[in-house]
């Protein structure tokens, strides 16, 4: 079998074939899904993907569906992505505001809507 580099990693058996944004999207894939991530009901380290998109927690045994490469969740109505993103927004202007040294631009309040489950 085919030693991986260290900058190549897992990705180090294709040698110069393919080109250099496949293995590098190859690379992020192969990591991002052989590691054990967080089970969003236990919150143990023990969720491994079965297949795309479905992950099985060895902890609580719970099975679920979520992104293909990742156990995040996201968001089906406009509202709650819009309200992401918006939070989002606000966390990278607040974390560039700290970087540069400005002071931090103050939350306007808002009023929480409750989410139908």
């Amino acid at each position: 079998m085919a030693r991986g580099t260290v900058k190549a990693g897992t990705t180090g058996k294709y040698g110069a074939r393919y080109g250099v944004k496949i293995r590098k999207q190859i690379k992020s894939v192969t990591r991002h899904r052989t590691h054990p991530l967080r089970c969003p009901e236990c919150q143990a380290d023990a969720v491994k993907r079965l297949s795309s998109g479905i992950w099985h927690c060895k902890h609580c045994d719970l099975k679920f569906a979520a992104s293909a490469y990742s156990t995040r969740v996201r968001s089906y109505t406009r509202e709650e992505a819009a309200s992401e993103a918006e939070l989002f927004k606000k966390e990278d202007e607040a974390n560039l505001a700290h970087e540069l040294g400005k002071p931090v631009p103050e939350e306007e309040e808002t009023e929480e809507i409750p989410r139908e489950e």
